[in-house]
């Protein structure tokens, strides 16, 4: 089994409601028979809040990111075949996935999932070995994410290898959900509400390990609203 993660562009004629249609309702029944699993992660309009949020070194930002599990990559393109009818571009990425935290009661299968999701796709700083990046990352960096923050989906997919040659270098891609509130609250979004002393701590202890191991000119971060489809 291997899952693939794929950043999706729109058609620029298409508005993104009509590309969210098409990820949502035709997606599924074109490519079902050739995969187990299939999320969906739109940059839709119940995100918008969440618009301070994001960053893009590699503007501009994809509209979607979906997340395929399959038998083997092999099918790859027979599945970009399908993307390829309502997209403008894809990159596609072999991944290896770790679920740190998974709450299903949030994200039921079929329908959107509670808050929003963040989607970081994450680059080595060149400094650095590939051992002690995700030694930092695993070892470290996941515990702190877990303890200052109030996220209750955490998925961490480390890149095994890229599918279009021109896609930027990622070495990782990481989902987390948020509860709703967090879009617009650092409160929220740092486990801290009501307690600015205790935002404090926590944003400058996260901030102080991603400074360990991110380079913050090749990131990007996508707030999206999350679909369980298969």
């Amino acid at each position: 089994m291997e899952k693939l993660a794929y950043q999706l562009w729109k058609k620029d004629d298409d508005s993104l409601e009509t590309f969210k249609e098409a990820l949502l309702n035709n997606l599924s029944k074109d490519i079902a028979k050739f995969v187990s699993a299939l999320q969906i992660n739109i940059a839709d309009a119940d995100v918008e809040p969440a618009n301070n949020l994001a960053q893009s070194n590699y503007h501009p930002a994809p509209n979607a990111v979906i997340f395929i599990k399959v038998k083997s990559y092999f099918l790859a393109d027979t599945l970009e075949s399908h993307l390829a009818k309502i997209t403008n571009k894809v990159n596609g990425f072999v991944v290896s996935e770790s679920i740190i935290l998974d709450n299903l009661e949030k994200s039921p299968l079929g329908s959107r999932s509670e808050g929003f999701s963040q989607v970081v796709f994450l680059e080595k700083p060149e400094i650095m070995s590939a051992f002690d990046w995700f030694d930092h990352w695993t070892n470290f960096h996941t515990k702190i994410a877990i303890q200052t923050q109030s996220n209750f989906i955490y998925v961490q997919n480390t890149v095994v290898r890229p599918l279009q040659k021109l896609s930027p270098p990622f070495i990782a891609i990481v989902e987390e959900c948020f509860p709703a509130e967090a879009m617009t609250d650092p409160e929220v979004f740092y486990n801290a509400k009501n307690h600015p002393e205790q935002l404090a701590k926590h944003a400058q202890i996260m901030m102080e390990s991603c400074e360990q191991f991110i380079d913050f000119k090749k990131i990007e971060v996508i707030p999206t609203s999350r679909y369980r489809i298969i």
